[in-house]
C-alpha cells in the first residue's frame, strides 16, 4: 500500500478529508442507484456517493477516491445545466456556449531550482517527496490560472474536446473546468496548442528557485491565499485569490482544484530521476496530481506535495493547466 492510500485509509476511519485515495462503493446519488464499479464509484445521477461528501462523477469507468469527491459509477446521469451525461461516452447534449476568453501566459525562465521537500522549511515531508535536489529545466511558459469552463467549451464547441462527464452550470465560466479525466484534459491542451506541464514544470512555477514551502512564501496557508478546506468547501472562480500567487504570478498553485499533469507517478521516481528535464517514468497506471483542491487540508497546499490519481478518475475537484 502506498503512502497515498495508507493516509486514505486512516482518512476513511477518522472520517477526515485527505488527499490520498481509497477504493470506496458510492452510493446512491439524487436521481439514480448505487454505482458498483471495480474501483467503487458514486451514483450514477446527481450527487453523493463520495467518501468526503464531495459530488460524484457520473460516467463509466470507476474512481471513488476520498480526494476528488469521489469517482464514477455506471449507468446514465440525467441532464443539467450543462447536458446531460450517459454511461461512458460523456455529455449526449452539451449546452455550455464559450465567449472565446483567451489564456493568458507566464514566462518561467531556463535555469536551476530546489525540487522536492525542504526539510529546513517543512515538516510535512513525505518519502516520494524526496531526495530534495536541484534539477534544471528548460524555459517554458505555463497557465496563468486553471483553464476555465468558458475555455474548454471553446473546445468542445470546436469538435476538438470531449464533453465534461457531469452538467455544468454554464453561467459559472470563470470557474475551472471540471469533471475532466486525464485524457480530455489532454485533448483540450492539443486543441491550444500546448501540452500539460511536466511535474517539475509544475513544482518550479509554484515554488520559484528558493525551495519555499509554499507558493506564496513559508508562511502558513489561510482561506485569503488558497481555496482549501475550511474556505467554503467549494471552488471559486479561477484567479480569485492573487494573496496565493507564485514567486512568478501563477496562481491557484495552491488550492481550488487538484491539477493533473503529464507524468506518471512513481513514488520512488525522485531517486533515480535525471536532474535535467525530468519527465516523469516511461510508463506507470497511475498519473500525478499536484496542489490540492477545495476540499483539501492544508498539507496538500505545500509546493513540494504529491498525489495519484487513476487515469478515467473524475470529480468536481481535478482541474488542470497547460504549458509550453
Amino acid at each position: 500500500m502506498s503512502n497515498r492510500a495508507a493516509l486514505a485509509t486512516v482518512a476513511f476511519l477518522l472520517g477526515a478529508c485527505g488527499e490520498a485515495k481509497v477504493p470506496t462503493t458510492g452510493a446512491a446519488g439524487s436521481g439514480g442507484s448505487a454505482g458498483t464499479t471495480s474501483g467503487g464509484g458514486t451514483a450514477n445521477g446527481g450527487s453523493g456517493g463520495s467518501v468526503d461528501g464531495g459530488s460524484g462523477g457520473v460516467d463509466g469507468g470507476s474512481g471513488g477516491s476520498v480526494n476528488d469527491g469521489g469517482g464514477s459509477g455506471g449507468g446514465d446521469a440525467g441532464g443539467g445545466l450543462g447536458g446531460g451525461a450517459s454511461g461512458g461516452t460523456g455529455s449526449t447534449s452539451f449546452a455550455c456556449t464559450s465567449s472565446g476568453t483567451q489564456m493568458k501566459m507566464i514566462e518561467v525562465p531556463a535555469g536551476l531550482f530546489v525540487m522536492g521537500c525542504n526539510s529546513v522549511v517543512d515538516q510535512d515531508c513525505s518519502a516520494d517527496e524526496k531526495p530534495m535536489r536541484n534539477v534544471t529545466l528548460s524555459g517554458f511558459e505555463i497557465d496563468e490560472t486553471e483553464v476555465t469552463q468558458d475555455m474548454y467549451a471553446a473546445c468542445v464547441q470546436a469538435g476538438a474536446c470531449d464533453p465534461p462527464s457531469c452538467a455544468w452550470d454554464c453561467s459559472k465560466k470563470s470557474y475551472a473546468a471540471s469533471c475532466i479525466d486525464w485524457s480530455r484534459a489532454k485533448m483540450y491542451c492539443a486543441f491550444a496548442k500546448k501540452r500539460l506541464p511536466t511535474e517539475a514544470e509544475w513544482e518550479k512555477a509554484a515554488r520559484g528557485t528558493d525551495g519555499r514551502k509554499y507558493p506564496w512564501g513559508n508562511q502558513e496557508p489561510t482561506c485569503e491565499n488558497a481555496n482549501m478546506t475550511g474556505c467554503g468547501e467549494k471552488a471559486k472562480p479561477a484567479g480569485s485569490l492573487p494573496k496565493g500567487a507564485s514567486p512568478y504570478g501563477v496562481l491557484d498553485l495552491a488550492g481550488n482544484m487538484v491539477e493533473m499533469v503529464s507524468d506518471w507517478y512513481d513514488e520512488a521516481y525522485y531517486q533515480v530521476a535525471p536532474n535535467v528535464d525530468p519527465k516523469g517514468p516511461l510508463k506507470g497506471s497511475t498519473y500525478v496530481g499536484r496542489g490540492g483542491g477545495f476540499k483539501s487540508t492544508a498539507v496538500w497546499m505545500r509546493a513540494s506535495s504529491r498525489d495519484w490519481y487513476d487515469t478515467y478518475d473524475l470529480g468536481e475537484r481535478l482541474g488542470f493547466r497547460c504549458a509550453r
